[in-house]
């Protein structure tokens, strides 16, 4: 199977035909808009002009993607760097840079995911993937392509999507996985279908029938062929696909047998290619001619047109084709029987490019030394070397190469002469052979089979096997030329000696047919050669006629310009002449009346010049005038424009004070509006206590439950005093907040909550407190309180009537910070309807109770003071839970 790295640079140069005739326009436009902009609009410009011109000219990319680079840095634009980065990568590995292009285009990736531009994002994947099918990492390629496939997979990006799963179907077609390889191009095929440019599906549609051409499925490849006809024309942009096309159909019409049809496509194809300077395509052409010309034995031809595509592979440093190419090489020495210069070329291939040799090539070049060594008797050396070759072929699956390396173990028994086992893997290989219908294989097997019965003595089974050989041998003459002539031995070992000098007639014939379309190859060669020699000649005759016909033209040209200078300056000589005399006679005789006249007009000239001199020297001393004012007038400007200035400044100044100072009000009145709820909120209970204690002890006649009754209104007073206090510090908290933390024990502050509370309480109630983990924290114990005292009220005013109350507070340390829950098991709430209003002024829940809906409102107010934050979960009938996170000072906070 060919390998598929030469599929990589039409990977990124697909859309160049379409868009070559458009471009010239897109790309001046560009550099129009170029001159008048400045900031992120001009590096924006920049990489688009780096990406058109990125295939193209190699002096404007570097010199536009320098400035890109440069001013994204300069002004802080990631985005912008990370596309100046990524597409110089993607310049360099285009280059055959490839350690460059991995680097700037990791470079990129970075860069790219920390602007959060995701489209960038995947395109980098992508030309990352790219990169490493160059470097033949397949590894590392199929994951960047499945990473940039799963960020474009829901996008809106077809394009790049379609090629996402065309180079994961080139990959897999390197690695042998033809079904998954296939795959992926029939989904590039689906989406390039829906674009409206088809230059893509063309692109597509020419790789897959690639591979069906390297599967032998050349009715299928016939039947993509007529498809992609359809979507090209004879327009300049559809040039590069129409002669892509060219090439796919000669290699079929070879298949069939066309050649000579074959032969103009292939010329076509050849010379655009070359004349466009696409010279990996001319380069893959030209092995495609050395491998059409090998199988047909014309082995002059193929190594003049490998040795060329080698020269080129060269200097261009196309490593992946040299390697290719060193190895039909060597297969075409061996052929010749020139075993040395076979394996130099063998070795050349594994020495020079060990990173280059894909699974493809490496069991290829190893199948090369196995059966070189085996010509040379080196038996050991050559069972390893087909022994490895069988691994990789088993490893991916291809049928076809178990097929050939089998085929290669039995030549290598027969040369031993143990033909049993050689019969034995020739029987493996025409099996397999048989099942992917390989004729070329089934050809060489069942001819190697053949020639170990003969060996045997086993007649009857080696005609049998020749037959099947000559029938799948159609087009291969150098497999009948080895059949006629074990035909010809067999049938003198059975004495048939007639029917053998008749096969030996027909194998002599068709060696010498081999040699003659050789030979007449090389004659229509000469014949080209000289015709074009010709054609230079004449045009060199006809440019010698040409210089003569215009030196002549240019003589004669001198010659009429100057006669025509003489007579031009004769009559020009005469007609002055008789000007003159005409002039003189009229002079005299006006000469007298004209002296009088300019002795009048000459004494007005002195009158007129006195006067101007006068208006000269007072128009002087105006302009001296004008200009003293000028001065005093731009001077006055300049201090109006520092005034201005000044102003401006004050302005702002005041301006933003009065922002900071309206702030500020907002912000007091925020707090005044919090106090007034707090004392409104807190009060109300204590305040309420106090009074009816009071309405008790002026209606109570009897001392005793009189003296109760002061003890309770002093506890409340003292309770009121405290809630005063507090409410105090929440005051002064505004100004200076540290100057309130301390060590306040959560038992304790639980407990007066529960105190104040008190009247609420039936004594049927669970109020359990677990603050075990956590039993301290550093805070401002007014706020502290009051959250608890609110959070506690809340449960105990919507307690369920089903079911005596449970409240549960817990405590604990998470994070670095304190957290304090409170659950119930009262009425609940549905907290996906109210979230909105949770700890809004004035929302309530439940309307059956009495309440005024300032008690979320207050913690959570207080909260946010503390810095902390508070959640809440709950369901209805089944109770709440209310989560209070509040920060845990250090000891640099408390004392600043």
């Amino acid at each position: 199977m060919r390998s598929g790295k030469v599929y990589l640079l039409a990977c990124f140069l697909t859309l160049l035909p379409g868009l070559l005739a458009g471009q010239s326009n897109f790309t001046d436009s560009l550099e129009q808009k170029l001159a008048n902009v400045t900031g992120e609009s001009r590096v924006d410009i920049l990489n688009l002009l780096t990406y058109e011109f990125i295939t193209i000219d190699t002096e404007k990319v570097l010199a536009y993607n320098t400035e890109a680079l440069g001013l994204s840095k300069k002004i802080g634009y990631l985005k912008g760097e990370a596309r100046a980065r990524t597409y110089l990568g993607v310049h360099e590995y285009l280059s055959g840079q490839l350690p460059e292009g991995h680097r700037d285009l990791n470079t990129g990736l970075l860069l790219a995911k920390r602007a959060g531009d995701k489209a960038l994002y995947g395109y980098t994947l992508l030309q990352l993937g790219n990169c490493s099918l160059e470097e033949v990492e397949m590894d590392s390629a199929l994951r960047f392509f499945n990473q940039s496939r799963a960020i474009f997979q829901d996008s809106t990006d077809p394009r790049t999507l379609s090629k996402i799963y065309r180079n994961l179907g080139a990959l897999y077609g390197q690695r042998y996985q033809t079904d998954s390889q296939l795959y992926y191009f029939d989904r590039a095929i689906r989406i390039r279908r829906m674009l409206p440019n088809k230059t893509l599906l063309v692109e597509a549609l020419v790789a897959k029938i690639k591979a069906k051409i390297d599967l032998n499925e050349f009715s299928d490849a016939q039947n993509l062929l007529r498809e992609a006809d359809g979507f090209v024309s004879n327009r300049p942009e559809d040039e590069e696909n129409l002669n892509d096309l060219r090439h796919i159909r000669a290699l079929t019409l070879f298949q069939r047998g066309k050649y000579t049809q074959a032969d103009i496509l292939f010329d076509s194809a050849r010379n655009y290619f070359l004349k466009k300077s696409l010279l990996r395509k001319y380069v893959t052409l030209l092995i495609d001619l050395g491998k059409v010309f090998t199988a047909r034995g014309e082995y002059e031809l193929a190594l003049s047109n490998l040795y060329d595509a080698l020269r080129l592979s060269q200097v261009r440093h196309f490593d992946a084709e040299s390697v290719i190419i060193r190895i039909q090489i060597g297969w075409i020495y061996q052929q010749l029987g020139n075993t040395s210069q076979a394996l130099h070329m063998a070795d050349d291939a594994i020495v020079l490019y060990p990173r280059k040799l894909l699974l493809a090539e490496r069991a290829n070049v190893l199948t090369l030394k196995g059966v070189l060594l085996t010509d040379m008797n080196k038996f050991d050396e050559a069972r390893k070397c087909l022994d490895s070759v069988l691994r990789i072929y088993s490893g991916v699956g291809s049928i076809r190469g178990k097929s050939e390396t089998l085929s290669r173990l039995g030549s290598l028994e027969s040369k031993q002469k143990n033909y049993p086992a050689a019969i034995r893997y020739y029987q493996e290989a025409v099996a397999l052979a048989t099942q992917v219908e390989y004729n070329y294989g089934l050809a060489w097997s069942y001819w190697r089979l053949g020639d170990a019965y003969y060996r045997l003595r086993n007649f009857d089974n080696a005609i049998a096997s020749l037959e099947q050989s000559q029938m799948y041998a159609d087009g291969a003459p150098e497999i009948l030329v080895l059949n006629y002539t074990t035909r010809r031995d067999l049938l003198m070992a059975q004495k048939r000696y007639q029917e053998a000098l008749q096969y030996s007639l027909l194998a002599s014939q068709l060696r010498d047919s081999i040699h003659k379309v050789d030979v007449a190859r090389r004659f229509v060669n000469l014949e080209k050669i000289e015709e074009i020699e010709q054609h230079e000649r004449n045009i060199q005759v006809l440019q010698k006629d040409k210089e003569l016909a215009e030196n002549k033209l240019s003589l004669q040209e001198a010659q009429l310009k100057q006669q025509s200078t003489l007579i031009i300056g004769g009559l020009a000589g005469m007609a002055l002449l008789g000007g003159l005399v005409l002039m003189y006679y009229r002079f005299n005789v006006s000469i007298t009346a004209k002296n009088a006249s300019i002795v009048a007009q000459a004494d007005k000239l002195h009158d007129t010049h006195r006067e101007l001199k006068k208006l000269y020297q007072e128009v002087s001393e105006q302009k001296e005038e004008i200009q003293v004012q000028a001065d005093r007038l731009a001077e006055s400007n300049r201090a109006i424009s520092d005034v201005n200035r000044n102003l401006e400044k004050v302005v702002e100044e005041k301006t933003a004070q009065l922002k900071r100072t309206n702030s500020e009000l907002i912000k007091h009145n925020n707090e005044l509006l919090q106090f007034s709820y707090t004392v409104s909120h807190n009060l109300r209970g204590p305040v309420a206590r106090l009074l009816g204690l009071a309405e008790l002890a002026r209606i109570d006649k009897q001392l005793i439950e009189t003296t109760q009754l002061v003890e309770f209104i002093g506890r409340t007073a003292s309770d009121l005093d405290l809630i005063i206090n507090d409410l105090s510090k929440i005051l002064e908290l505004r100004n200076e907040p540290h100057q309130f933390l301390e060590t306040v024990p959560l038992e304790k502050e639980w407990s007066q909550s529960k105190s104040l509370l008190q009247d609420s309480l039936t004594g049927q109630e669970e109020i359990i407190a677990n603050f075990g983990a956590l039993p301290e924290i550093r805070t401002v114990r007014a706020m502290l309180q009051s959250i608890f005292y609110n959070l506690l009220s809340n449960a105990i005013k919507y307690r369920s009537p089903q079911r005596a109350l449970r409240v549960i507070a817990s405590s604990w340390r998470e994070n670095g910070n304190a957290v304090f829950e409170i659950a119930d098991n009262g009425l609940g709430f549905n907290v996906a309807r109210h979230n909105e209003n949770l700890f809004k002024l004035y929302k309530r829940f439940h309307t059956h109770v009495e309440g005024r809906g300032i008690g979320l409102y207050l913690i959570k107010s207080q909260v946010d003071v503390l810095h902390g934050s508070i959640e809440v979960t709950s369901e209805p009938d089944k109770g709440s839970v209310f989560r209070v996170v509040l920060p845990i000072p250090d000891d640099r906070e408390v004392k600043s």
